[in-house]
């Protein structure tokens, strides 16, 4: 299951923060505790899928050994 488009741009929106904010080591329960506070919760599974498919497109990039995720530049 994909997230509707406009939950999809606002986690794009929110990872994008959190990088401007420092935050260089990116895990979905980050993004998913500031979907929360803005009252749009989703599951865990929903936005773990989510990051995979940022991943794939080239937004994200994960690495293994911390797994983590950054924003690629």
């Amino acid at each position: 299951m994909s997230l509707d488009p406009h939950t999809a741009d606002q986690v794009k929106r929110i990872i994008k923060e959190l990088d401007g904010e420092g935050t260089s080591s990116l895990r979905p329960g980050v993004v998913l505790d500031r979907l929360r506070e803005l009252g749009r919760p989703v599951g865990a599974w929903d936005m773990r899928a989510e990051f995979s498919r940022l991943t794939d497109e080239g937004f994200l990039e994960f690495d293994p050994k911390l797994a983590s995720w950054t924003l690629a530049k």
